[in-house]
């Protein structure tokens, strides 16, 4: 009767084992199976829930700058006499909602062309502790403008990997911004790696609000937003962790995340020497 239930799309049932000869082992392959089956058809389920909260949260973000963007054109449009500095504060607030509008919208095809589509690799010798230094300078002016400080503290003078320039740009782009986007409050940045014979860990810590333990492990999985982030000022698509993560994957590194009061939020990145694109990225 177990068994028919089970042939039957019945997965939660279980074949009572007895004895131990050759039936108790088919007895226990079959609840395996069963087993195995039942844990595959509840990934798809939370993966449809993951897939339909997107929807409503994509249609969320994207509608209210979209809905503030056409408020201010039509008050633009229709009200001739509005005083100049007032016009060009309409202007200006549309202008950040478009470029939030459209960084949304590039998180979203970036996502789907890193899931998608095959990586191409441009391998060649990269000085990651100087590729930090660079990217941090270049940050200057984002710092000014959040009133934030950034330490940066290698532990070698260089560190040559073998890897796509491209992506680990692209890489520690998103990570150093993610740490401004949520940790401005805290009003510092730090950086800093570990060579080791064939690999670096690169630590970014921020000193905003201490991430939940719920949310800590959740924080890389597709699509998903702590409700703290859910907010005009840093809401966005929450993909961009997820994003980061893919990249990892595809240069064959590991990222985790800790998190504690007085300690800061560390995004901890681990790097082999050599970041050959993973042939497969899930």
């Amino acid at each position: 009767a177990s068994l028919q239930e089970i042939s039957e799309g019945h997965f939660n049932t279980r074949i009572p084992v007895r004895g131990d000869n050759e039936l108790s082992d088919i007895a226990m392959q079959v609840n395996h199976m069963a087993e195995e089956i039942e844990q595959l058809l509840e990934k798809e389920k939370q993966a449809e829930e993951t897939k339909n909260e997107l929807i409503t949260n994509i249609a969320h973000d994207l509608r209210t700058p979209l809905t503030s963007i056409l408020g201010y054109l039509d008050i633009l449009s229709m009200r001739k006499d509005l005083p100049e500095e007032t016009r060009q504060n309409y202007i200006r607030i549309a202008h950040d909602k478009a470029k939030h509008l459209q960084q949304m919208i590039e998180d979203l095809f970036g996502f789907t062309k890193l899931s998608y589509s095959k990586q191409t690799t441009n391998m060649q010798p990269i000085d990651i502790i100087t590729l930090l230094a660079q990217l941090l300078d270049e940050f200057y002016p984002v710092f000014e403008n959040n009133e934030m400080d950034y330490e940066y503290h290698p532990d070698a003078s260089n560190f040559v990997i073998q890897g796509d320039a491209t992506l680990l740009v692209r890489l520690f782009d998103n990570l150093i911004n993610n740490a401004i986007k949520y940790g401005k409050e805290g009003k510092l940045l730090i950086v800093k790696t570990r060579t080791q014979k064939e690999a670096i860990t690169v630590d970014i810590i921020n000193f905003g609000k201490v991430i939940p333990q719920k949310d800590l492990d959740r924080v890389f999985e597709k699509f998903y937003r702590a409700e703290s982030s859910r907010n005009s000022a840093t809401g966005g698509t929450g993909l961009g962790l997820a994003i980061t993560k893919h990249m990892i994957k595809a240069l064959n590194g590991n990222i985790k995340v800790e998190s504690e009061l007085g300690v800061g939020s560390k995004f901890i990145i681990e790097l082999p020497f050599n970041t050959e694109l993973a042939k497969k990225v899930s």
